[in-house]
């Protein structure tokens, strides 16, 4: 388990923006005493559009993706990106919650 969490910062992607924030939001979704406000906010529609809109804003202003010619903006990989960034949200939070449940298990 420790090789593991290791590997998560020698590889650097524990410091991806949607990575770290989906940790966060995983670790208080885990250990907050309302289970039932999270639930209802992780089956809200309107909760993955705001993620979504801010990947997009991400990646629109800081992280722009261009063409070979390097002067107009690919936006199928631009759109790719936005997609795994919040499918990177969505995963991170979904393992840390049950990290931390596992942890607390016991």
């Amino acid at each position: 388990m420790i090789k593991g969490i290791l590997a998560l910062f020698k590889t650097g992607i524990i410091f991806d923006p949607f990575v770290l924030s989906g940790i966060i939001l995983g670790f208080f979704t885990a250990l907050t005493p309302h289970k039932e406000v999270m639930e209802t906010l992780f089956k809200q529609n309107s909760f993955y559009l705001l993620v979504l809109l801010i990947a997009f804003l991400y990646h629109y202003l800081l992280k722009k993706v261009y063409k070979d010619d390097g002067y107009t903006l690919d936006y199928f990989r631009m759109a790719l990106n936005i997609l795994l960034s919040l499918v990177k949200f969505v995963i991170s939070c979904a393992l840390s919650i049950v990290f931390v449940l596992m942890l607390f298990a016991f």
